[in-house]
């Protein structure tokens, strides 16, 4: 019989309050320092969750159930996170345009979360399908477990 690896993924559902962010950071934090994960690489994919999961929380819209879903996916050499919400469906594909980093003016209290995703990320991207906005972010670490 063929050995099955562990699926590296953990999903939550995070309730429309930042404070659910929050504890979803702890359990992300958690996961990876018992992955073996070292401290840059925690904290780069922290910042990155946060962002995604914080804009998501404050400006999406909860799935019919009242939540925003979010998954990491935890690798040696990496991590993904993805997160996801419905949208009102009067905005239909132009959400998408939200989704660009830009350039925020240097005393905008806002608005450069997904410039620091950019840099941060190895790759990332947005879905809308059915209504509901998939943004998913891989970080490749430099050393697999630091």
């Amino acid at each position: 019989m063929a050995a099955v690896d562990e699926d590296p993924c953990t999903r939550v559902h995070l309730w429309h309050d930042l404070t659910a962010v929050a504890d979803a950071r702890r359990a992300l934090v958690a996961d990876m320092e018992l992955a073996g994960h070292d401290r840059r690489s925690i904290e780069d994919a922290v910042l990155v969750f946060s962002e995604l999961a914080s804009n998501a929380v404050e400006h999406g819209s909860p799935h019919g159930c009242g939540h925003v879903e979010a998954t990491w996916c935890l690798f040696p050499a990496g991590v993904r996170v993805t997160v996801a919400g419905d949208v009102d469906p009067a905005l239909g594909p132009s959400v998408l345009e939200r989704f660009e980093p830009r350039e925020a003016d240097s005393f905008a209290p806002r608005g450069r979360g997904l410039t620091i995703v950019d840099h941060v990320c190895e790759r990332w991207g947005v879905d809308l399908d059915d209504g509901t906005v998939r943004v998913t972010a891989q970080l490749a670490f430099d050393d697999a477990h630091g």
